[in-house]
């Protein structure tokens, strides 16, 4: 480099590598910023933040930083900070554009800290970094331009902050997307290439076109017919917030996708995130949407548990997974509602690289009643502001509506369109079972003989603990099966496999479960036999029964277990308002309205905003909302377990040989991995059933049986509740 007056954003990607020009990454940031900006009516601000962002880099001290950097003499971090100068320059009128632009390396900051940070001596040097940088800063009629931009998203204070969080989203993906292409441009070439939303929707149609062609004549085929006739009707409706109220067989996962292409098509938007609440399910569903498209990058499956033996392949393939997860440039996104949720509130830039991507975009919330009460009024009003000012569709896609329209007052949301002409229709239709509800208490001595009498059947209770000792009372039973979270992922994926395949052989089959069983979970039993619980629940459950209408009509009991408990909280509280309604008269739970009478009810009862976020967003605090949001509540702890010992002992051999855990050992460990409360895994360390697999690695292993039903079942359980 010598003594070039030449400034620098970034060192050579290699030993002849060429140095990254800072005049360049401002002005490549600016343009690929105010594309993505420029798609939410936010072209001129995003531009903006573009040029500005890294100015501080024209400091005397970050470019000795940077040969320091280069000599292999590097400084400690942060000894040459430089994400204050940019910001500062702007008028503070511009406020929203300070705020993105100062968290784009550390994330979006509480506005008093962001007001501090602007106001220190490094701020006060920032005077004439613009010129040196040879880029312009806006002048007064630019400035007037980008108020008038702000303002048209940001009238209220809610919107204020979610158009924030779209500018910093904009700017971070911007940045990192222009310094990949400078240090490592094979990930660069290894990105795009995915197939248009009308070449999907042209498979689709063939697809389609195919099943019906070859579908023989039946109830259950002529509704799913009905059903994605309607879906193809509506999707030339406006965008705006959908309802898909469909009933378990209903076809809704082929449905729901068909609406969201069409109406992408129709109305020019970019892209379909799919949310769903179980991974269990998204193996499911993501694995039916690739089988419909010819070209897998049609499809990114995102979530934590993605096993990393699932994306193994070339080179090229694994890389365009990873890399595409990074910002969900991609035409048809599976994920969690957990990883949607948490990115959507977070503020770090790793997770705000995704958020720009929700503009202009169908949303579509799988089993849309199991959004968590605690954090329901943050989401929902998240979920207008994205519809409102940002153009995008949400579609609830559940048998069991909840009442998500009774928490706001938007227009858009309390005008939800239901996409299926009469749904009710089709519930009765399909009905499969009937309801057996018992007046009396249930000890697990004569629900363990009732299951005894049964070949098949399904019995689904409310905790893990109910789960252990009706499975106990059931010790030395002809295929007696377990299902819950004390199993791992892998063991649970193998228990469904067996059952699937007795299921169908007609072998005996006995499965006790928690609810971890029921959500599209595709299992067909003769009977089941359901603790009392929410309502939503309640019908879950009984989707696992006659699945596929083989039997004219089989029973799904309902009992209240003597000895049984119950999950506290949210939980506790839904059980109750299910207990009042079913008390008060005769209910017909095969009628979909029902269920938005019960949710209606609920929602009365809980604190749908418990943390406070709505009040913390208005005044645009955002580290404190990334500290309070939650979408699971206690804090859990991986631990590993000698499921596979093969696997768990290279996991834990690699661990050691590194020190550290990459991301493709973590995905795999998660298969192989029981989530422990916090608290329930300081107990196990404290008494030697749980150890850390390498010394300061916070990776865990379990050290007591893991047993080859019932998964981690500790000996201390009954003296001390170790495992609820």
């Amino acid at each position: 480099m010598g003594e070039s007056t030449e400034l620098y954003a970034h060192t050579p990607a290699g030993p002849d590598g060429p140095w990254h020009s800072l005049t360049d990454h401002l002005e490549s940031v600016s343009a690929l910023a105010g594309e993505f900006g420029s798609r939410i009516g936010l072209g001129t601000s995003a531009r903006t933040l573009g040029i500005i962002h890294d100015l501080g880099k024209a400091s005397r001290e970050f470019q000795r930083y940077l040969r320091l950097a280069e000599e292999g003499q590097p400084l400690p971090p942060g000894s040459a900070p430089h994400k204050v100068a940019g910001p500062v320059l702007l008028p503070p009128e511009l406020g929203l554009l300070q705020l993105a632009a100062v968290g784009h390396h550390s994330g979006l900051p509480d506005i008093q800290i962001a007001k501090a940070m602007l106001s220190t001596d490094e701020a006060r040097k920032a005077e004439g970094m613009a010129e040196q940088a040879g880029v312009a800063l806006p002048g007064p009629q630019e400035v007037a331009a980008l108020l008038t931009e702000l303002r048209a998203v940001a009238e209220s204070p809610l919107g204020a902050e979610l158009a924030t969080r779209m500018l910093h989203s904009c700017l971070v993906d911007a940045d990192a997307l222009d310094t990949e292409a400078h240090k490592n441009p094979g990930h660069s070439a290894s990105r795009g290439d995915a197939p248009s939303l009308d070449a999907m929707w042209r498979e689709l149609e063939d697809e389609q076109r195919k099943l019906i062609a070859g579908a023989v004549s039946s109830v259950v085929n002529d509704v799913r017919c009905q059903v994605y006739e309607d879906c193809i009707a509506a999707a030339e409706e406006s965008p705006g917030f959908f309802r898909l109220t469909v009933p378990t067989g209903g076809g809704k996962t082929r449905s729901s996708l068909a609406f969201a292409l069409r109406h992408a098509l129709a109305h020019g938007l970019d892209r379909i995130v799919y949310a769903i609440p179980y991974t269990s399910i998204i193996d499911q569903t993501a694995g039916v949407f690739r089988g419909l498209f010819a070209d897998d990058r049609a499809v990114l499956e995102h979530h934590s548990a993605l096993e990393e033996s699932s994306t193994r392949g070339s080179g090229h393939e694994l890389d365009w997974r990873a890399l595409t997860a990074e910002n969900w440039d991609a035409p048809l996104i599976v994920t969690t509602t957990v990883q949607l949720f948490d990115s959507l509130f977070s503020g770090k830039p790793a997770a705000a690289r995704k958020i720009h991507r929700l503009a202009n975009a169908v949303i579509v919330l799988d089993e849309a009643q199991c959004l968590p009460g605690h954090v329901l009024k943050p989401i929902v009003s998240a979920l207008e502001g994205l519809v409102n000012q940002y153009g995008s569709s949400v579609v609830l896609c559940t048998a069991t509506q909840p009442a998500l329209d009774e928490l706001s007052s938007e227009v858009a949301l309390t005008q939800m369109r239901e996409i299926i002409h009469e749904p009710e229709r089709h519930f009765a239709a399909l009905r499969r079972v009937d309801y057996d509800f018992r007046a009396e208490p249930v000890s697990w001595d004569d629900l363990a003989s009732e299951v005894r009498m049964e070949t098949q059947c399904l019995v689904v209770l409310n905790t893990r603990k109910d789960a252990l000792a009706l499975g106990r009372s059931l010790a030395g039973e002809e295929a007696v099966m377990h299902l819950s979270t004390l199993l791992c992922p892998a063991h649970r994926r193998a228990v469904l496999g067996e059952v699937k395949r007795r299921l169908s052989a007609g072998e005996p089959c006995r499965l006790i479960s928690t609810q971890v069983v029921e959500a599209g979970v595709d299992l067909d039993f003769p009977i089941v036999f359901r603790a009392l619980g929410p309502l939503d629940r309640v019908a879950q459950a009984a989707g696992r029964c006659n699945r596929e209408g083989e039997r004219p009509v089989s029973p799904v009991v309902i009992f209240e277990p003597m000895e049984g408990g119950m999950p506290p909280g949210e939980y506790a509280t839904a059980v109750g308002t299910a207990q009042v309604m079913l008390a008060s008269g005769e209910r017909d739970l095969h009628d979909p309205r029902v269920f938005t009478e019960y949710f209606s009810n609920l929602y009365g009862n809980l604190a749908t905003d418990r943390e406070d976020i709505q009040r913390l967003r208005e005044h645009l605090q955002f580290d404190q909302v990334r500290r309070r949001f939650h979408m699971i509540g206690d804090e859990s702890v991986p631990v590993l377990v000698a499921f596979d010992e093969a696997r768990l002992n290279r996991l834990v051999g690699e661990l050691r040989g590194r020190g550290v855990m990459t991301r493709k050992m973590w995905q795999e460990a998660q298969q192989i991995s029981v989530s422990l409360r916090r608290r329930e895994l300081d107990t196990a360390l404290r008494i030697g059933l749980a150890t850390e697999a390498a010394s300061a690695s916070g990776v865990y292993c379990w050290q007591g049986d893991y047993d080859s039903v019932f998964g981690l079942v500790a000996e201390a359980a009954d003296q001390g509740d170790l495992i609820a």
